[in-house]
C-alpha cells in the first residue's frame, strides 16, 4: 500500500535513508550543472538560468520509484522538443535531469550513467553537487519539473509528475514568451535610433534656421548700407 501512495503522491525530499555530503550551495544564480558521459548526455556542464535561453530541469532521485517512472515522461517530451526547437547547451531550449549531491545517494559518474542506461536516459544527466540549483528552484517534491527563464524566473512548475504533453506546453509558451521579449529589445534599440536621428534631423534643421536668419541679418545689413548711402548722396547734392 506504501508504495502505491508513494507512486501517486511523489517522493518528499529527504525520503532517502542515504546521507549526502556537508557541501555549502554556491552563490548562483546561475548555476554551473555538472554533466556526465551518458547515452545522450556529454561530459561537460550546463549554465542556468543563461541569458536568452529556457531549461526544462527535471530535478530527479535515482531511489524514488516515482522519479524513475517519470524519466520516460521526460523522455518523450524532450523527443517531441528536440524536433521542434534548438535543443542544447547553448540552443534556445536546453533539457536536464539532475540529482542533489548534498541529499541521497551520492553516485560515482559510473553509477549513474549506468542507472541512466537502465532506465533508457537519453538527454543530458547532471548532477548539482553545491545543491544550490535544488535551493533556488524545487519545492521538495519528486519528481520535480520545471521550467526556467533566461532571467532566471520560473515560467512553470510542477511537483509529483505531469503529462508529456502539459511539459512541452509550458515550453512552448515560455519560448514563445522568451522570442517576445528578444523582439521587444530589439524594437526599443530600433527606437532610441530613431529618436536618436530625429534629434540630429532636428539640430540640422535648427541649424538651417539658424543660417537663414544670420543670411537675413546679412542682406538687412546690405540694405541698410545702400540706403545710407543714398542719404549720404542726396545730402551732397
Amino acid at each position: 500500500m506504501s508504495t502505491s501512495l508513494t507512486a501517486l503522491s511523489g517522493c518528499l525530499d529527504g525520503s532517502d535513508t542515504e546521507e549526502g555530503s556537508d557541501q555549502e550551495s554556491d552563490d548562483g544564480p546561475p548555476f554551473e550543472i555538472e554533466t556526465i558521459d551518458a547515452p545522450g548526455s556529454a561530459a561537460g556542464t550546463i549554465t542556468i538560468p543563461r541569458a536568452g535561453q529556457i531549461a526544462l530541469v527535471n530535478f530527479t532521485r535515482q531511489f524514488c520509484p516515482t522519479s524513475i517512472g517519470y524519466l520516460s515522461t521526460v523522455g518523450d517530451a524532450y523527443d517531441r522538443l528536440d524536433t521542434a526547437f534548438d535543443v542544447g547547451p547553448t540552443g534556445e531550449l536546453v533539457v536536464v535531469s539532475v540529482i542533489d549531491w548534498t541529499v541521497g545517494a551520492t553516485p560515482t559518474d559510473e553509477e549513474l550513467a549506468d542507472w541512466w542506461r537502465e532506465h533508457d536516459g537519453h538527454w543530458p544527466i547532471g548532477i548539482d553537487r553545491s545543491g544550490g540549483l535544488f535551493e533556488a528552484y524545487h519545492d521538495g517534491v519528486f519528481p520535480g519539473t520545471v521550467v526556467i527563464g533566461g532571467d532566471g524566473e520560473i515560467r512553470w512548475r510542477d511537483g509529483g509528475g505531469t503529462t508529456t504533453t502539459n511539459i512541452v506546453s509550458a515550453v512552448r509558451t515560455a519560448i514563445e514568451a522568451e522570442d517576445g521579449d528578444t523582439d521587444s529589445e530589439a524594437e526599443d534599440g530600433d527606437t532610441d535610433s530613431e529618436a536618436e536621428d530625429g534629434d540630429t534631423d532636428s539640430e540640422a534643421e535648427d541649424g538651417d534656421a539658424d543660417s537663414e536668419a544670420e543670411d537675413g541679418d546679412t542682406d538687412s545689413e546690405a540694405e541698410d548700407g545702400i540706403q545710407t548711402d543714398a542719404e549720404a548722396d542726396a545730402d551732397g547734392d
